[in-house]
């Protein structure tokens, strides 16, 4: 094997994760990604694979004592089938102190569900610093979910998300954005929460719902739930949810517009709380920005995480003035290969159990999709959007 040219190894790298969790083989992969193509791709060495990417690098870097900053300076938002067991284990591997976020789990699935380690599972000693995101209205079930996870489980950091805008959560459900005009049973659901744990939950929400906007709502909304539901940090998303106008997600990712500068008063009129700002950030000079002119205790960044996983790799050093894993693209796949075939096989394990063999295994687009965008923004990178 020629070791001078990084698309051998890259490729062999994907190889031997196809090898170990059973992917789909290279003929099928999106663009016709056939022999003569794979040949031209490997000629051309094109794609950079080390931590020092010229694309990765930022204008500027916080400078401070690492001893006095919140844990939670940079935070990974939890996202609706994205921030799985294998996208956080893709972030671990490019930052070791980034905070990172479940997907939102319901209370009612873990107390109801019969496979409660689909939701739960994982490695928490790897993983760590990482935060389970229970959702839910009912501070009973709140509660037994959380019971379970931190005495079964070994989560040890919550966060009860009051700022999802889908139907489903919470029109349907009543619960997620919809609670904000419900201050006093967010309270409730906080303090069911650290009854178990015994140290204060963290709320995630937004500045405002449908046409209570105004800043005196956000306000006793804060105030509200910090003085009875002894919440001391909360992740404020800086557009307001509508719910009255059946608008996706995205839309409401989307339509309306960040104000930054209301989070930026929360902080200033809440000086005894950890305020983390989230919405429209999407790289290293929105985050020191935040921070330092915003004043902000921390940045919640989702979607641009996502989209481009790699460009995140100076986390460590940028954010909390510590160093990087300098860990580069074939490195972590090789890396990420063999968790994928270790999940794989606790997976079929776990099933099997449950049915006596007769589950079918695990889709492998789990596995997969984190790896979707780790070439975003490099020459050729789409020859590696996998099916």
């Amino acid at each position: 094997m020629d070791i001078k040219n990084p698309w051998k190894v890259l490729f062999l790298s994907i190889l031997y994760m196809n090898m170990l969790v059973a992917f789909k083989p290279l003929s099928s992969w999106k663009y016709g990604a056939s022999s003569s193509i794979i040949r031209k791709v490997i000629q051309s060495q094109l794609l950079c694979t080390s931590t020092s990417d010229s694309s990765c690098l930022a204008t500027s870097t916080i400078k401070s004592d690492t001893s006095q900053l919140f844990p939670h300076r940079f935070s990974v938002a939890p996202m609706m089938d994205y921030t799985d067991r294998y996208q956080r284990k893709l972030q671990r591997l490019l930052s070791k102190q980034a905070i990172l976020y479940t997907e939102m789990i319901t209370s009612m699935a873990i107390v109801n569900t019969k496979d409660i380690d689909k939701f739960l599972d994982t490695n928490i000693e790897e993983e760590e610093p990482l935060v389970l995101q229970l959702g839910g209205s009912d501070p009973k079930l709140m509660k037994e979910a959380t019971k379970i996870a931190y005495e079964q489980y070994g989560y040890r950091q919550f966060n009860i998300n009051i700022g999802c805008p889908s139907e489903t959560v919470a029109n349907a459900g009543c619960f997620g954005a919809r609670l904000m005009i419900s201050p006093q049973l967010v309270s409730e659901l906080a303090l069911s929460v650290s009854e178990i744990t015994n140290t204060p939950t963290s709320i995630k929400c937004r500045i405002g719902v449908d046409d209570q906007d105004s800043y005196e709502f956000i306000y006793n909304f804060i105030n509200h739930v910090s003085i009875h539901g002894k919440v001391t940090h909360f992740i404020v998303h800086a557009r307001k949810a509508i719910l009255n106008m059946h608008l996706t997600p995205r839309q409401n990712r989307q339509i309306p517009p960040l104000i930054y500068d209301t989070v930026y008063r929360l902080k200033k009129d809440f000086p005894h709380l950890y305020i983390t700002i989230n919405g429209g950030i999407t790289n290293y000079d929105d985050c020191i920005k935040h921070l330092t002119e915003g004043n902000m205790d921390g940045v919640m960044v989702g979607r641009s995480v996502v989209g481009s996983p790699f460009y995140w790799n100076q986390i460590d050093s940028k954010i909390y003035n510590s160093t990087d894993p300098k860990i580069n693209r074939r490195e972590l796949l090789t890396i990420y290969a063999e968790f994928c075939q270790v999940e794989h096989q606790k997976r079929l394990i776990s099933l099997t159990k449950l049915s006596s063999g007769k589950s079918s295994p695990p889709s492998r687009r789990m596995y997969i999709k984190p790896l979707w965008n780790l070439f975003h923004s490099e020459k050729r990178g789409k020859f590696f959007v996998f099916c």
